[in-house]
């Protein structure tokens, strides 16, 4: 499928950037292929790739804030593109953000299960997901992005030395 993918076998870790916001938008290639479908179908074969099964993915569920407003707007239903969506419960570990509203978090982890879903289901321990729900504006994209590559290192060496 990807030729060139075996080229990225030596990499510490894949950035995949998601555009939370995108549930009711199509490719623009693909008219008729919706966005927020696609992504989990790319995610899943990079993921269960050959060449890339040793390689950690930082997940980054952006445009939170755009993801926000469509929700609390009312306008387009995450349900009416993703029927899944009206019954899918918040999970009780859910951690929202200082007064978020509950519409809000259930939207965006019900989108991110979509992708820890993918990610857990080999289970075979060899290459991590490390999810963050994120925005343009979010300045600490990079110190999350420090503090999982330091873990994939520190995974990698323990797993090195039959530690892990």
């Amino acid at each position: 499928m990807f030729d060139w993918i075996q080229c990225f076998n030596d990499v510490t870790a894949i950035i995949f950037v998601v555009a939370s916001s995108s549930y009711n938008r199509v490719i623009r290639e693909v008219n008729q292929t919706n966005r927020l479908q696609e992504a989990p179908n790319l995610f899943e074969s990079i993921w269960n790739n050959w060449w890339l099964r040793t390689i950690s993915v930082i997940l980054f569920l952006n445009k939170q804030d755009l993801l926000a407003e469509k929700v609390l707007a009312g306008k387009s239903k995450i349900e009416d593109y993703f029927p899944e969506f009206a019954c899918y419960t918040t999970p009780e570990d859910a951690t929202p953000e200082p007064g978020e509203d509950p519409r809000v978090t259930r939207a965006k982890y019900c989108i991110g299960d979509e992708f820890l879903r993918i990610s857990t289901a080999s289970g075979d321990g060899r290459h991590y997901c490390y999810p963050h729900f994120t925005c343009a504006e979010d300045t600490e994209n990079i110190r999350r992005v420090f503090n999982d590559c330091h873990d994939m290192i520190r995974r990698m060496r323990l797993r090195q030395y039959e530690l892990l």
